[in-house]
């Protein structure tokens, strides 16, 4: 699959929606970039599945990943934090 992808006045790229779907890459996502002669390769970089604690609407919600996760512990590391 290839595309001619152009960048705009504030330095920025989309990748196409079939490249996008095809890797299965969903927002967030961070890639490595490097230089390779003329070439710039992209290579999407694991998103950290760590359980996290966020703030949505006033209350405290957990995202895990799919990971096992002990609230209390949390609750108690961001609270510690605070401090």
């Amino acid at each position: 699959m290839e595309a001619v992808i152009t960048i705009d006045k504030f330095g920025r790229m989309v990748l196409p929606g079939p490249m996008r779907k095809a890797l299965q890459i969903s927002r967030p996502a961070a890639f490595k970039a490097e230089v390779m002669g003329n070439k710039i390769e992209l290579t999407l970089v694991a998103p950290d599945r760590s359980a996290v604690l966020k703030k949505r609407r006033g209350l405290l919600v957990v995202s895990t990943g799919g990971r096992k996760f002990n609230a209390a512990e949390a609750v108690s590391a961001m609270r510690e934090e605070r401090f």
